[in-house]
């Protein structure tokens, strides 16, 4: 069975997806087409270029430190997406939309007039940093002299390539909103501003959609919590696993 796959930002806690996707390739659904933004996107693209998710994973925890980051102090944000750039570059195959042997779709949002913006042409690698750009932590993307930032602004659950047939979607949300606690750090603060701000949207978005995934362990994780890469894969994978013994047609979210 392929369906349409929608797959939200969400930092590290993205690692989920790759979770989730395992478990329903191995109850034989898979990906006709996949919509993503942010971390979603990047997920959205290695799948795109052929890679399973066990491999995907494998990739992003021998690969990735919290070196990628490049801090560097307020000069647009305070990390550089140089390293992020260098990383797409040595590890994505393909890196051109026309190339990819499943269609994919990733939201940006235009920093000057707050509008998603869908790239499905053309360069890969701008489009996924321009997905990833979260203002203050990174600086804006510019693609054809427009500044873009993250999609989760305009949508962190973006649909929209497949609004025609929602009943269709597997959508994939991994930002579950988590208990309040003092003394968050500048990171959880932003975090959580977010994920407040996303969810209304996210709701509406998810609305109708043929299969809604939402781990809500993972609000126990951050947007940088790279070293647990396998434990949030395997809270995606059990979680969606278990959701799966309920017959797949049972489960349009409402």
């Amino acid at each position: 069975m392929e369906r349409p796959f929608v797959l939200s930002g969400g930092g590290c806690r993205c690692v989920a997806q790759l979770g989730a996707i395992k478990a329903l390739n191995e109850h034989n659904i898979y990906p006709s087409e996949i919509s993503g933004t942010s971390g979603g996107a990047m997920v959205g693209a290695f799948l795109a270029n052929g890679l399973t998710p066990e491999q995907i994973k494998d990739l992003l925890k021998n690969n990735l430190s919290i070196h990628i980051l490049a801090w560097n102090g307020f000069k647009e944000g305070l990390a550089s997406m140089k390293n992020i750039e260098a990383f797409l570059k040595d590890h994505l195959r393909l890196k051109k939309f026309e190339d990819l042997p499943t269609k994919l779709y990733i939201t940006a949002t235009n920093f000057e007039t707050g509008m998603q913006q869908i790239f499905s042409k053309g360069d890969l690698i701008k489009a996924l940093l321009a997905a990833n750009s979260i203002p203050v932590i990174f600086p804006p993307t510019s693609i054809d002299n427009v500044p873009y930032v993250d999609g989760g602004l305009s949508d962190n659950l973006p649909v929209e390539p497949f609004i025609d047939r929602k009943n269709e979607v597997v959508s994939i949300y991994v930002n579950p909103i988590r208990d309040f606690t003092p003394n968050e750090t500048y990171t959880e603060i932003v975090d959580r501003s977010l994920n407040i701000a996303f969810r209304g949207k996210v709701d509406r978005s998810a609305a109708g959609c043929f299969l809604y995934i939402e781990p809500p362990e993972l609000n126990k994780f951050g947007l940088f919590d790279i070293h647990k890469i396998s434990e949030i894969f395997e809270i995606g994978y059990t979680y969606t696993k278990e959701l799966l013994k309920v017959p797949v047609f049972l489960m349009n979210h409402t």
